[in-house]
């Protein structure tokens, strides 16, 4: 298969050494690297064993149960074989080039030579391709719908509890009541309980004062590449055609293998302009867009729920459009996460403005991000307190 790539001895020899450094698969490697697409590997694989290839999958022709097709998702390659009902009745089976493997399927087809009339050699990408559309009524009632159903008392659907909108009613009642009988007190009241907590407020900030620092990067610790796991970045993007070739480019700085590394465009199903910005920059094989169904909520959570199934990383990172995350990022949360206690479920980097100099609205901007992830944060983590979790930049362990 390789001499029909045209991968000669020694890129052969340095792949394998990649993959050994790594602790990953030639094929991966393979792949990474660029030299050949999964599809060209399949048809190398389809000419090899005399069997035909498939380019489009019908995702009705799937013959694979729900809970099956999300397991299947979760995998970073579809490699398990996926059985495809024909329009007469007739059923064949899509392999991958990963699992039985070639050469075990060679050995199968000489031993028995009518199979290969059933077996089809399918790219992983393209089975993945129809395994997404397939799950796509799942996906989207899990990301609409999940919350709620799991966790209700975590979910945003209702608004108010009984004992909530009864304060709010003794609240919208009683208050003109005492207006009107009491308005001296009431302002009075009112007056104090509005400057105690504006006065905490303030008094919150100068208490973390003590823990604000300048910008300052931490020194990183040497790594070994075997080592490093599955990471999963995602990206929610709406209508934000133009920043896409800035995106790509920031994305495709991170260090990380790039056989480990997986990032996942979200973009909504009918932001055609997104999407053909997208489609027209060529994009490494760890890229993949993801389109959401226009089904209940617009929303960036939403978004991300729909896809947060179809990840198989064992970290995650949530980025926006317009981040330019630094390139070392992933390893230095990573680090966190292994000499942080075992709770530690999540850590957030710090958000810097890049254009604050440009103004006196962006210096104010960056000002208040500034004093945010420098100062107020750090105090409210080093004292154990609630502190609020942005909505960029966050990184995850331990999801499934």
């Amino acid at each position: 298969m390789l001499d029909r790539l045209g991968i000669g001895p020694a890129t052969r020899d340095r792949l394998r050494a990649v993959a050994l450094a790594n602790r990953t698969s030639f094929r991966a490697e393979l792949l990474a690297s660029g030299l050949v697409d999964d599809a060209a590997l399949t048809r190398a694989m389809a000419d090899e064993l005399g069997i035909r290839a498939v380019t489009e999958i019908d995702p009705a022709s799937l013959v694979v149960r729900d809970e099956d097709c999300l397991a299947l998702l979760r995998q970073r390659a579809v490699s398990h074989p996926a059985m495809i009902a024909g329009p007469d009745g007739d059923t064949t089976i899509a392999i991958a080039p990963d699992r039985p493997g070639p050469a075990m399927l060679a050995r199968i087809f000489r031993r028995s030579p009518y199979l290969t009339a059933r077996f089809r050699a399918a790219a992983p990408s393209r089975l993945r391709t129809a395994l997404l559309r397939r799950a796509a009524p799942i996906l989207s009632k899990q990301a609409v719908h999940g919350l709620a159903n799991a966790f209700p008392h975590l979910s945003a659907r209702i608004v108010a509890n009984a004992w909530q909108g009864w304060v709010v009613g003794v609240g919208c009642v009683g208050l003109p009541v005492a207006l009107v009988l009491l308005p001296d007190l009431t302002v009075a009241v009112a007056h104090a309980l509005f400057s105690f907590f504006f006065l905490a407020c303030v008094s919150l900030r100068f208490a973390a004062l003590k823990s604000a620092s300048p910008f300052g990067l931490v020194p990183l610790r040497r790594v070994r590449p075997a080592d490093l796991p599955a990471y999963s970045v995602l990206v929610a993007l709406h209508k934000e055609a133009e920043i896409v070739p800035d995106l790509l480019a920031a994305l495709g700085r991170l260090r990380w293998p790039r056989s480990k590394l997986e990032i996942k465009l979200v973009c909504e199903a009918d932001d055609v302009a997104t999407l053909a910005a997208l489609r027209a920059h060529p994009m490494p094989p760890c890229f993949e867009i993801i389109e959401v169904p226009r089904d209940g909520p617009r929303t960036k959570p939403k978004a991300l729920s729909y896809a947060l199934p179809a990840v198989s990383g064992e970290y995650v990172v949530l980025y926006d459009a317009e981040d330019r995350p630094h390139p070392w990022q992933l390893v230095e949360a990573w680090q966190a996460f292994r000499t942080g206690p075992p709770e530690l479920a999540c850590v957030q980097a710090p958000l810097d403005i890049a254009n604050g100099r440009t103004g006196p609205i962006p210096l104010m901007f960056a000002f208040e991000y500034s004093a945010l992830f420098r100062g107020l944060l750090p105090f409210l983590a080093g004292g154990g307190l609630i502190l609020p979790l942005g909505g960029t930049s966050n990184h995850f362990r331990g999801i499934r």
